[in-house]
């Protein structure tokens, strides 16, 4: 009876896995049935999109897989004739007609896919199709795009737009490594990703160093933003520029540095930087925190100076290079040497004070202090004399009667000209030394003794050029308009003598920029001084300083024909010269000449 049982339990089992295989076998079938179908209507899909026989591999991606799938060639081809367009052609034959009338067809068809890429531009979708493999490889049309610079710009204001799509992240890291860097420096987002920002740091420390102050000036701003755009940013660049201070002797990063500290206090780091500096800088705790008290007050108060002034007297004084530092120096100067400036100090603090601006700039470190001692004393010395002449009583008169023959001493030393300089600005802005005794049949002392420091000290002739633009903008209360118009004809002619000393560049900026809101008349007679002095061959960025120059005051050329010669002149020498011009300089250039002939002809 139990083997009867079990033998039915048997024939069960058996017929049931039959049942469950055959329906399992039916139910995989259907579904691979249904798939398939899915997969064939989405390759149809692909071949009915717009101008799809034009897409690249879409024989080998969609019509093969159609045809796999069981599609009929026939369907297939109809769906790629009925959805041609023609887009290519279209736009082809709007370029002919855009060229036919003048138009560059090219640059219009460029400008239009660009803004319809950053209209449609779809982060996500870019990284899930770019970047979804762990060893991502640059597309082949991607190193052919980043040569050309309007493709580079699309690519820097997506980004701008998109920070967090790794495509564009991973494009821009390919731009730099083209040698794009200063391009780059540019971008907001040239500090988020730090093998982007290290590029580009390393690139620009490597280039400064070996410039001269004027180019150093131009490159500066974009790198100090770019390292000043976080705190994590600022404490690496000014930790990898102390590294290569102590390593390798880099004193030229020295006003690098400075140049950070400043850019960080502007954007409101004030604290972070103190911090910074106490702690990389690894001076004395009485050192450091008078260093700290004067650098954030501006002044200084006879306690710092006594506390700096017992370190640097004592038998094992700290490194020179502590205080050598230029906004140091600069607040003891004005401490000392201007009035009004701080807190008044008894001539003991003023002696210690002088003593210690003596110690900064003749101390070196990596000599024996012993053999600099009596330099130190030497230098003590004319400062403490140049303060003796420069006080109120001994300066009273247009030539300076008491106090110019140690001026004229004093001068030849860099730290007083220094103080000469700062000493003219305040003469010329606070008090009434202008108003009381400038001629206009004289060249005033203080604009002879700029000239001087500028011909004699060529490293402070940006200083002396600082010290003009203040002078020039200041507004003078009680000149009579044709009195003012003439010391600011001084002025100018300080800035000529800078142009004949080879300090041009920095003094046509100014012209070209914040000069335009001179009178037309003085910009005039800068440009008339200038030819006189330029010879040929003339450099193109000369030129086109000096088209910047004269082309808000075109309308008044006419006025003043041997002027307007000599800018003829000079425009028919430059167009002969060995580089060659841009299309938009001659323009200007044109522009300008028509101008002076159509006024000439109204005549």
């Amino acid at each position: 009876m139990l083997r009867q049982r079990s033998s039915r339990v048997t024939d069960f089992l058996d017929f049931f896995q039959c049942v469950s295989f055959e329906r399992f076998f039916q139910i995989s079938h259907r579904t691979h049935k249904i798939m398939s179908e899915q997969l064939k209507t989405e390759k149809l899909r692909e071949l009915s999109q717009p101008d799809a026989i034009l897409e690249q591999n879409i024989y080998v991606d969609a019509l093969s897989e159609y045809l796999r799938l069981g599609g009929t060639p026939m369907d297939a081809v109809s769906a790629l004739s009925e959805s041609y367009i023609g887009l290519p052609s279209m736009c082809n034959i709007t370029a002919q007609a855009a060229n036919s009338i003048g138009l560059q067809s090219q640059t219009i068809m460029r400008d239009a896919i660009r803004e319809m890429l950053k209209e449609r531009f779809d982060p996500k979708r870019c990284d899930a199709l770019f970047m979804n493999s762990e060893n991502q490889v640059a597309p082949e049309w991607l190193d052919t795009i980043i040569q050309d610079p309007h493709w580079r710009q699309t690519i820097y204001e997506l980004i701008e737009q998109y920070p967090r799509c790794s495509f564009l992240n991973f494009a821009v890291l390919r731009i730099v490594e083209a040698g794009y860097s200063d391009e780059i420096a540019n971008l907001k987002t040239a500090s988020t990703y730090i093998k982007i920002y290290n590029i580009i740091l390393g690139d620009t420390l490597s280039k400064l160093v070996q410039q001269d102050d004027l180019t150093f000036d131009e490159q500066l701003p974009d790198l100090v933003r770019i390292c000043c755009e976080r705190e994590e940013t600022y404490l690496y660049a000014q930790i990898l520029i102390q590294k290569i201070r102590e390593n390798y002797q880099g004193l030229p990063l020295m006003r690098l540095s400075k140049e950070l500290e400043k850019a960080a206090i502007r954007r409101g780091q004030n604290a972070f930087v103190e911090i910074l500096r106490v702690y990389t800088m690894n001076a004395p705790l009485q050192l450091s925190g008078s260093l700290k008290a004067i650098h954030g007050t501006r002044q200084v108060t006879p306690g710092d100076i006594m506390t700096l002034y017992k370190l640097y007297t004592s038998p094992n004084p700290p490194p020179a290079h502590f205080i050598c530092d230029f906004d140091l120096i600069y607040i003891l100067l004005k401490a000392v040497y201007i009035p009004n400036s701080g807190p008044i100090l008894k001539p003991d603090i003023v002696e210690k004070t002088i003593f210690l601006i003596a110690y900064a700039v003749c101390v070196k470190d990596a000599s024996p202090s012993e053999h600099q001692n009596a330099e130190v004393s030497r230098v003590s010395n004319i400062l403490k004399e140049l303060h003796k002449a420069l006080k109120d009583d001994n300066t009273k008169g247009a030539n300076f009667t008491g106090a110019m023959s140690t001026i004229l001493s004093a001068i030849r030393l860099p730290i007083a000209s220094m103080v000469i300089l700062l000493w003219i600005e305040h003469i010329a802005i606070h008090t009434q030394y202008f108003e009381t005794y400038f001629r206009t049949s004289e060249t005033p002392i203080p604009h002879l003794l700029l000239d001087e420091i500028a011909h004699r000290h060529p490293l402070q002739q940006s200083f002396v050029f600082e010290t003009i633009k203040n002078c020039l903008s200041h507004q003078y209360q009680n000149f009579a308009p044709e009195i003012h118009m003439a010391l600011q004809k001084s002025w100018i002619d300080r800035l000529l003598y800078l142009v004949q000393l080879h300090y041009t560049k920095p003094v046509m900026n100014f012209m070209k920029g914040v000069g335009r809101e001179l009178d037309d008349s003085l910009i005039v007679h800068f440009v008339n001084k200038v030819l006189r002095m330029a010879q040929p061959p003339y450099s193109i960025e000369f030129v086109e300083d000096m088209v910047d120059v004269i082309t808000p005051i075109v309308d008044v050329l006419n006025l003043m024909k041997p002027v307007q010669q000599a800018i003829d002149q000079f425009f028919d020498e430059a167009s002969t010269s060995s580089e060659p011009m841009n299309e938009g300089l001659e323009a200007k250039i044109d522009f300008i000449r028509r101008k002076n002939k159509q006024k000439t002809s109204m005549k």
